[in-house]
């Protein structure tokens, strides 16, 4: 390798180097807009529901001896309807299940929502869909979702502030986060 194929070779390292240093140092504006944000995101077991019916003796007469049980009972997992109000406008409404084929999974709630910065009020509301007179299934009260579950706050949102709700499994509630800075 002759000398000017070194002095080309470190020339362009060098210049890439400075390249490299320049770009990292750069500043760039991640979301140029001065609007706060409202952002739903949480994941959480729905309920099972049971719709449970007496068989009657016919029916058991037809079984087989060790199939024979009185009562019968059919589940699904719960269907939810989530709704947001900013200063009682409603603004989200949407329908959530659990994942999976059988939407036997985590149910997950990701959206978010620009807000002007300044003062709101936020109301989240995440109710059950099936009627209450279904009887809940065997998974444990704790590990699920109640059957309705609320926000209400009037809250102050900066400019590119980050106001997160979630789900609290230990206070089996809405809670409120806030974040700032960009996003």
């Amino acid at each position: 390798m002759t000398v000017l194929n070194r002095t080309i070779g470190g020339a362009v390292a060098v210049v890439a180097m400075c390249a490299i240093v320049w770009a990292s140092n750069a500043p760039i504006t991640v979301h140029g807009s001065n609007q706060g944000v409202l952002r739903l995101a949480w994941s959480a077991r729905p309920e099972r529901v049971e719709v449970c019916r007496e068989q009657s003796a016919e029916e058991l007469a037809k079984l087989p001896q060790h199939m024979r049980q009185p009562l019968v009972c059919e589940g699904t997992s719960a269907h939810y309807r989530l709704t947001v109000h900013q200063e009682e406008r409603l603004v989200v409404d949407r329908t959530l299940h659990g994942g999976g084929v059988r939407q036997d999974r985590r149910l997950y709630v990701f959206h978010e929502l620009p807000l002007d910065p300044g003062q709101t009020s936020i109301e989240v509301r995440l109710d059950r869909i099936e009627s209450t007179e279904q009887r809940p299934g065997k998974a444990s009260a704790a590990a699920t979702v109640p059957p309705q579950l609320s926000f209400a706050q009037r809250v102050s949102i900066g400019p590119r502030q980050v106001l997160l709700i979630t789900y609290s499994p230990e206070r089996r509630s809405l809670i409120a986060v806030e974040q700032s800075g960009g996003r």
